[in-house]
């Protein structure tokens, strides 16, 4: 009896111990945070998004570019599905874009594109070219799918979607902003 009651504390015991070893540490965010997009350089005053499935980067001037650094042509189709293979035939091609955040600063940034993303919001659905960035918030880097999309007429030039903050941030709404 003795044995089987021993047994079966350090059974539970192990399978607290390894409970806690495998537990995840998050880190707290707000409602807007300063995030930096490492391979820019620069830093945004993002806002949190929990309802957008992917981040979204302000980017002006997207040009799509042959292996000789060459801006190639693209022709818009308003017929969905042929849009969307066009957009998908670039995959893996390289892209190049400026970007700009609140305080002005302007980058030109030359990367490959990942994937595209057909994103639906209050304006309809569009499809947009996705790319692979790192973004840091309090010394915490996730390398992460990045849509690229012209948000001038938006306060936040940064969008961060759930696939940055899975598993890694909570979001605490009443947390001061970093506004």
């Amino acid at each position: 009896m003795i044995n089987i009651k021993k047994s079966l504390m350090f059974g539970i015991s192990a399978m607290l111990l390894a409970g806690c070893a495998t537990a995840v540490t998050r880190t707290k965010i707000g409602q807007h945070a300063y995030v930096k997009v490492n391979e820019l350089n620069t830093s945004y005053l993002s806002r949190i998004d929990t309802g957008a499935r992917i981040t979204s980067l302000h980017a002006l001037n997207i040009k799509l570019l042959d292996n000789n650094g060459n801006v190639i042509n693209v022709t818009e189709d308003t017929n969905s599905e042929i849009k969307n293979k066009s957009y998908k035939d670039n995959i893996g091609k390289l892209i190049s874009f400026d970007t700009i955040n609140e305080k002005g600063e302007k980058t030109h940034y030359k990367t490959k594109v990942k994937d595209v993303a057909l994103v639906k919001n209050a304006q309809g659905r569009e499809y947009r070219y996705v790319i692979d960035l790192t973004l840091t918030f309090k010394g915490n880097s996730k390398h992460v799918n990045v849509n690229l999309r012209d948000r001038s007429k938006m306060e936040y030039k940064l969008l961060i979607g759930r696939n940055w903050l899975h598993n890694d941030f909570y979001v605490v709404t009443d947390l001061k902003d970093a506004k």
